[in-house]
């Protein structure tokens, strides 16, 4: 029987339980199926998540990997046939819920378990749903354009391109004198590579004469793609040393070691890697490593004699010119920065005896110079010379006291004209800032001075700043002005006592300095202008022997010294000091007595958070430092007044009190509010006369604060007397307190022309009228409006640059003249942000805020009979951000969209009923495309078209509307600039996609 036993192993292994398995099959169909679905929902919801992850990812500019493609493909592979098998398994069921058909019942059994098992597969499976973007190789530098047809500068690139191209050669020099052209050269080769590009990446930094380390490495690491916490030394040089590089390094002024950055010297990559560095000085070259240094020749006679007459105009070839200016453009020995510089200075100059004395100038002031001064700053100085006025002049050798590179905004320049005295001669700030806009422009338009970065900014040309500190040097003779500057961060040691000197301007900016010298009585006694501002590790003002003997000092700054917590008592012997600013001085915890200080009139304590005094207080202080106050900035700080101090102080001009947190303002009871408040006679002073202070500047403060939140402060309905104001006063002497100030002691300032405040749970009516007409920053925090006009006053400021209004009643229409940015949140009332029947301005709004309007309805109601055409302020509208308005069905209505032609940012967000953003009117739609008809997106029978109302549009965010049913119904929105990376749409079900309804330069968007 012995062979029994294998037989029946046989038939048990192959036919017996093979046979069980199909059987498992058939009886376990309903769990197969219903398995399947089980795990198929994980996975739909582990979907879901990686498809946020995603779209997080794409919003930092990261983009979906390979595998992540797969994976959602299969996932979506997997869905369809778990779904097909849903349906075939209920279609096979009889009314008892039997399967009939018992092999279809045992096929899709047996699809379940093995679909089950690859969707269990995916489910588990784990990758990168996202990853860096392919590298630029070339980013295109902005660079003046090369004329073709100067032979010295195509050699010079071919000369360059040709040691770039020589394996022999690793690192390159060009060095040449400051305003050759080397910065011009080293961009034209950087964007000579975009095309047609021989290594895998080049990179352009600028070093500068102060090289910044780790300014540089983030320079280097963004090109490269490298996360912002992992930028270093080390990962730069990881990077670097896999790829085939071409590193610029522009404007190097010493040895750099490129190993301190994390550059790979190109040798020892092997992979033909090179440096390209510019220099002035060929010494900097060589100590860089340069087996190759290149010297940027000048321009020839004739090279040069083009660009002047370009320059210039076609006028300097006339006869009796010619000659003349031909001789004025040899003066400039070929040097392109200095050729342009003095065609501008010439460009309206027609009399032949201008010429002539023009040349007659230059050759007098040349003969004395040597070397760099001869090339250089010998023609530069004669635009300097060329200015109108004195004033201009000593404007642009005031630039010099700023850091190479550093963008100077105009409230930095108030304190120049204000120093000078400009205020005393011209009447008033708002004259002085007019007078100093047009010294600026005129410094611009002899191209002294440059426009800067930021708007209201200008800087000087490195060459332009070197002109001025050789002129103020005591190595210069031809000037009595001597200025001791020291600026940047590479400045560890204060100069020392002896070179304080006859130094009439001192400029320790940004350094690294941690103490400064005691000076003897007779050691600097001639400064104007002491600037200590950004020296961060500045702890203490020496109190002997240092300010007491600086009598003619008339501005002090020492602005964002973070360290710095007293100011010497010896401050009060600054009885000429006209400037004083500790803005940005964090841990400034005390201030001397400001009673002395008589010609006092700019006084900046912004953001002196540590700063718990009252200040300018009752008595002879108040009468003898503040009389003369023109500008008072304690923003952001905690400092306060006593009761009455505003009634003092009969100059004042412009008034920054935004977010002080321990000065609290109330209004005289209701009942006598419309009787006292008879405004006209109150306050004085034309709006014509006003010009806001920087706009940037206070954009900066308003979002450096803006997460900030101050005590709330309670009204109070009564007045006090003066008498008990008095024993108030004298209460609260040793002690910084909040107190009510009523709102009656603003209308006691006759001069004031600019007002930034913030109000907190008071009424606004009538007595805010005369205020509204001075406003520059305004917060209307938990306000009552019982006169909608009032508010609407707002439109008479000629300088509003910031309005928010904050859980205020009352609030029905918003005023729309405001220049950069409007903020409405929590206002239960409002319906229409802006009504039609109003009087609107143009050039309004840069950006505009709505957040928690319940019952906003409309962004523009039209006036009854009319339409949308007046509301023209939207013309400056760059981004719109709606958030939570539930009564808000669509953004842009009929005769709205043609408004917003610089719109760039499109925000929107939880808002319940939001149906469609933009409804367009027939007169606003284009020509539809035949692309567009022919893959059905729309019907061109039923009306549909392509519209164009955002041409700049370059972002579009729809978050949370659960009705949102189209972008512009049955319309293609056209929108050039919007890439399909910057689209964002999470939360919108009903909202057609895939391809939306927009389309940029490229077809339509996918997203």
């Amino acid at each position: 029987m012995d062979f029994v036993g294998p037989f029946v192993g046989v038939i048990d292994s192959y036919l017996i339980a093979p046979f069980v398995r199909q059987i498992n099959h058939l009886r376990r169909s309903n769990d197969n199926v219903n398995g399947l679905q089980t795990v198929v929902q994980k996975l739909k919801a582990r979907r879901n998540d990686e498809q946020t992850t995603l779209k997080a990812e794409e919003n930092v500019g990261r983009v979906k990997t390979a595998t992540a493609s797969n994976w959602f493909e299969a996932v979506e592979k997997i869905e369809m046939e778990a779904d097909v098998i849903e349906t075939e398994y209920n279609q096979g069921k009889c009314a008892g819920g039997w399967c009939v058909n018992c092999w279809s019942r045992y096929k899709l059994s047996k699809r379940s378990a093995s679909l089950k098992l690859k969707a269990k597969e995916r489910f588990d499976e784990q990758f990168a749903v996202a990853r860096q973007p392919a590298l630029k190789r070339v980013i295109e530098m902005p660079a003046e354009p090369i004329i073709n047809n100067q032979p010295s500068t195509q050699r010079m690139l071919k000369q360059i391109f040709d040691c770039i191209g020589d394996p022999e050669i690793d690192i390159i020099g060009v060095y040449g004198m400051g305003g050759v052209g080397k910065t011009t050269l080293a961009k034209e080769i950087n964007n000579q590579f975009k095309e047609n590009s021989c290594f895998e990446i080049v990179i352009m930094v600028t070093v500068s004469a102060t090289p910044n380390i780790p300014s540089i490495q983030i320079s280097l690491g963004k090109r490269l793609g490298l996360p912002d916490d992992r930028i270093g030394a080390g990962a730069l040089f990881e990077a670097l040393r896999k790829k085939k590089f071409l590193i610029i390094l522009d404007d190097v002024w010493s040895k750099l070691k490129i190993d301190d950055v994390g550059i790979p010297h190109p040798a020892q990559n092997s992979n033909g890697s090179k440096i390209l560095m510019t220099s002035r000085n060929q010494d900097a070259c060589t100590d860089m490593g340069a087996s190759k240094t290149i010297r940027v020749q000048p321009l020839s006679e004739a090279e040069s004699w083009e660009v002047f007459v370009k320059e210039a105009g076609e006028h300097v070839g006339a006869d009796g010119i010619k000659h003349f200016a031909g001789k004025i453009v040899g003066r400039c020995k070929g040097l392109p920065l200095a050729i342009v510089t003095v065609a501008h200075a010439m460009a309206n100059r027609h009399g032949v005896g201008v010429w002539e004395n023009a040349l007659r100038e230059m050759k007098q002031s040349a003969k004395d110079l040597r070397g760099m001064i001869n090339e250089v700053f010998v023609p530069l100085k004669f635009s300097f010379d060329r200015l109108e006025n004195d004033l201009l002049r000593s404007l642009f050798l005031y630039c010099a006291c700023f850091p190479e590179d550093h963008d100077i905004g105009v409230d930095e320049m108030l304190n120049y004209w204000v120093g000078e005295g400009l205020v005393d001669k011209l009447g008033s700030l708002k004259a002085v800032r007019d007078k100093g806009e047009d010294l600026i422009e005129s410094l611009k338009i002899a191209c002294m001075l440059e426009n800067g970065e930021y708007k209201d900014s200008v800087k000087m040309h490195d060459m332009m700043r070197e002109l001025a500190l050789w002129i103020t040097s005591s190595e210069y003779s031809g000037s009595n002005l001597k200025f001791l500057i020291r600026t940047g961060e590479s400045v560890k040691e204060a100069p020392q006592a002896h070179e304080w000197v006859d130094a009439s301007r001192i400029s320790l900016f940004g350094t690294q300095i941690e103490e400064l010298p005691e000076l003897g009585e007779k050691m600097c006694q001639n400064p104007a202008t002491l600037l200590l501002r950004g020296n961060r590790i500045l702890t203490a003002i020496p109190p002997t022997n240092f300010l007491q003997h600086m009598d003619r000092l008339s501005v002090l700054d020492l602005s964002y010294s973070e360290k710095l917590e007293y100011i010497p008592d010896s401050l009060s012997c600054l009885v000429n000091l006209r400037v004083l600013k500790l803005r940005g001085c964090e841990g400034l915890r005390a201030l001397p007595a400001l009673g002395m200080l008589r010609q006092l009139q700019v006084l900046d304590l912004w953001a002196c958070t540590m700063l718990d005094q009252q200040i300018l207080g009752g008595g002879s202080e108040c009468v003898g430092g503040a009389s003369n106050l023109r500008y008072l900035d304690v923003g952001w700080s905690n400092v306060s007044f006593q009761v009455g101090v505003m009634s003092r102080l009969p100059k004042l001009e412009e008034l920054r009190l935004w977010e002080a947190n321990k000065i609290k303002w109330k209004v005289k009871s209701v009942g006598e509010e419309d009787e006292k408040w008879d405004i006209g006679s109150n306050i004085t002073g034309s709006s014509d006369d006003r010009k806001g202070q920087s706009e940037d500047k206070e954009k900066e403060e308003k979002e450096e604060k803006e997460k900030k939140t101050s005590g709330g402060s309670s009204s109070s309905t009564t007045s006090s007397s003066s008498s008990s104001s008095v024993d108030i006063n004298d209460s609260i002497m040793s002690r910084n307190v909040n107190i009510n100030i009523d709102v009656e002691e603003l209308f006691h300032l006759t001069s004031l022309t600019s007002l930034s405040i913030s109000f907190e749970d008071i009424i606004v009516s009538d007595w805010f009228k005369p205020l509204a007409k001075k406003m520059k920053v305004l917060n209307l925090r938990r306000c009552t409006i019982v006169k909608q006009d009032a508010l609407q006053a707002l439109n008479e400021s000629q300088n509003l640059c910031f309005l928010t209004i904050d859980a205020c009643l009352g609030v029905t229409c918003v005023p729309s003249r405001v220049q950069r940015s409007v903020r409405i949140m929590d206002c239960e009332d409002l319906e229409a942000v802006l009504d039609g029947a109003e009087d609107h301005h143009q050039d309004s709004f840069e950006t505009l805020d709505l957040m928690t309007l319940p019952k906003l309805k409309r962004i523009c109601a039209a006036a009854a009979g009319g339409s949308l055409a007046s509301l023209n302020c939207f013309a400056q509208l760059r981004s719109i951000f709606i958030m939570k308005c539930n009564s808000l069905r669509m953004v842009f209505t009929k005769g709205m969209p043609r408004l917003f032609n610089n719109l760039e940012t499109i925000f929107i967000r939880k808002c319940e009923k939001m149906e469609v953003i933009i409804e367009t009117e027939e007169e606003e739609v284009e020509e539809v495309g035949e692309d567009l008809l022919e893959v059905g997106i729309i019907d061109n029978g039923g009306g549909g078209g392509v519209i164009s109302p955002f041409p700049r549009l370059k972002y579009l965010n729809l978050e949370g509307l659960p009705t949102l049913a189209d972008v512009c119904t049955n319309r293609i929105l056209n929108c050039p600039l919007l890439k399909g990376k910057d689209v964002t749409v999470i939360n919108c079900p009903k909202l057609k996609q895939n391809p939306l309804h927009i389309r940029n330069a490229e077809g339509l968007i996918f997203i």
